[in-house]
């Protein structure tokens, strides 16, 4: 059969045809509607399943969808494993790599085709740790660094690395080696602090900046980087200072700061002015969670509207026969096994997972997925109603629920989580797996707006959670949550975020 007969995109030549097919999957993937356009895909690729623009844009599509077992099979029969294009090289490695497959390989052929490609070559380094490699990895990395020391992405993964084998200490060895050579190079220096921060190390961070303005001269940006570490090591005048000289904000970044400073240092009108114009603009989701504390901390009325509207948070409790608790729980551990935690994350005395949880092909999660799902679902029919001016209630709600980020987190005894927020998330949530017997009080429990302490604010939660297996909270991305301590046994979660609808 002629593919005109068959296909309703092929009015024309078939090139033109495959162009517009094309275009129409670029479309879909951009507004979110990816179903639209998959079964023409599809139907094109069983008439030639080696089109390699065609094949690229389908399994972009199922990954879009989490759907990476269909991309990764259209994938291997057309060739891609094996082909000479890199791009779909690299594209077929990182859909193994999301499904929990053996990917090593992959990747190192995404790499030998396109030598330069920095990002399939950190690729290369996250499927060695998942392949339980990484020590091999960082040694790998470690000397890709010192023949490329002006490679920022490789030593923020290095960092990343030697945090998740359990060498945080060694997270800076690369650039340190650098600056050896390099002393007057600002990214080393500039990467350096920032990974201090990041990792709320800032006395540390403080020392690097001191040592760059030695080096370089002073920048607004080292100032910048200097005021944040004085301020978060309680030396706050210093700070308000040096803020104070920087004149205002520059950026999204510099604005949150000088907010926190604010708030830490009793000021919250200020930060309530400071933050309120930023609420309109791109970025605004780093903004809410501020507004939340500045509106409580003054008495005004919106900090109700923003986090305490009944049904902004829910409470529901799963069957564990319906989530496969007992095989979900023991491919966990074996994940968590291989573990560690991340430099910049709020896990405190535990592991947290590497990737895409949700990505993952195995039937335990495929599983828990589909419960995941429809929790999101009830969660969402229940919210309060539309509200356009409102993060949350603003968002359509006629969408899938698409994950924005999946993981799983387990914590020993004494381990918590800081409270913190998620701005790449609509909606957030915790499902709960194991809990350790006999807690008593609120140990072991999820904090639902309670002001991180970092900043002195000694703001109560909204709600606090006690956990049990198959319970699942859900809340606003932006607001704060952290967890108790608890004295011994394990505390076992996945979490996740939904993404804002399109």
């Amino acid at each position: 059969m002629h593919r005109a007969d068959r296909h309703p995109f092929v009015t024309r030549h078939d090139a033109s045809a495959r162009n517009e097919l094309a275009d129409a999957a670029r479309a879909a993937l951009e507004r979110g509607e990816e179903r639209a356009v998959l079964d023409q895909l599809a139907t094109w690729l069983e008439t030639d399943p080696a089109d390699e623009l065609i094949l690229h844009w389908y399994a972009l599509l199922c990954r879009a969808l989490d759907e990476h077992e269909q991309a990764g099979a259209a994938l291997r029969r057309g060739g891609a494993e094996t082909t000479g294009n890199p791009g779909l090289a690299h594209l077929a490695a990182r859909i193994a790599l999301e499904a929990g497959l053996p990917a090593v390989g992959l990747f190192e052929r995404a790499v030998a085709l396109a030598p330069a490609d920095s990002d399939a070559r950190l690729g290369l380094y996250s499927a060695m740790f998942a392949a339980g490699d990484g020590a091999q990895a960082r040694s790998e990395l470690a000397r890709v660094l010192a023949a490329s020391p002006a490679w920022e992405a490789g030593h923020r993964q290095y960092a990343q690395l030697s945090a998740m084998l359990g060498l945080g200490d060694e997270a800076l060895d690369t650039i340190e080696r650098a600056l050896k050579i390099h002393a007057s190079a600002a990214v080393l220096h500039t990467t350096a602090i920032d990974l201090m921060i990041g990792a709320e190390r800032f006395a540390d961070a403080l020392e690097l900046a001191d040592r760059a303005s030695t080096a370089l001269g002073d920048s607004p940006d080292l100032l910048f980087y200097r005021a944040i570490a004085l301020d978060e090591i309680g030396r706050s005048a210093e700070a308000g200072a040096i803020y104070s000289g920087l004149g205002p904000a520059r950026s999204p970044g510099h604005a949150i700061r000088v907010i926190r400073h604010l708030l830490r240092t009793g000021q919250p009108q200020g930060a309530a002015a400071e933050l309120e114009p930023w609420l309109t603009r791109p970025g605004a989701e780093n903004f809410w969670p501020l507004a939340a504390l500045a509106w409580r901390l003054t008495g005004d009325e919106r900090a109700d509207w923003l986090e305490a509207q009944p049904g902004m948070v829910s409470v529901i409790d799963l069957s564990p026969n319906d989530l496969g608790l007992d095989a979900l729980c023991a491919f966990l551990r074996n994940r968590h096994a291989v573990s560690g935690r991340f430099l910049d994350q709020s896990v405190r005395g535990g592991s947290q997972t590497d990737g895409p949880l949700m990505a993952l092909i195995d039937p335990a999660i495929r599983r828990v997925r589909r419960c995941l799902v429809a929790a999101v679902e009830s969660h969402v029919s229940r919210l309060p109603p539309p509200d356009p001016r409102h993060p949350l209630l603003a968002q359509r709600r006629d969408r899938t629920p698409r994950f924005a980020g999946s993981w799983s987190v387990r914590l020993d005894g004494a381990g918590f989580h800081a409270s913190h927020h998620h701005p790449q998330g609509w909606i957030s949530a915790a499902l709960y797996l194991a809990v350790p017997e006999g807690l008593q009080g609120e140990a072991g429990q999820l904090a639902l707006g309670e002001s991180p302490a970092d900043l002195g604010l000694n703001l109560p939660p909204h709600a606090m959670v006690n956990p049990r297996p198959g319970r699942i909270a859900l809340f606003p991305s932006y607001m704060w949550h952290g967890t108790r301590p608890f004295g011994a046994g394990e505390r076992m979660t996945i979490a996740f975020d939904i993404a804002r609808p399109c």
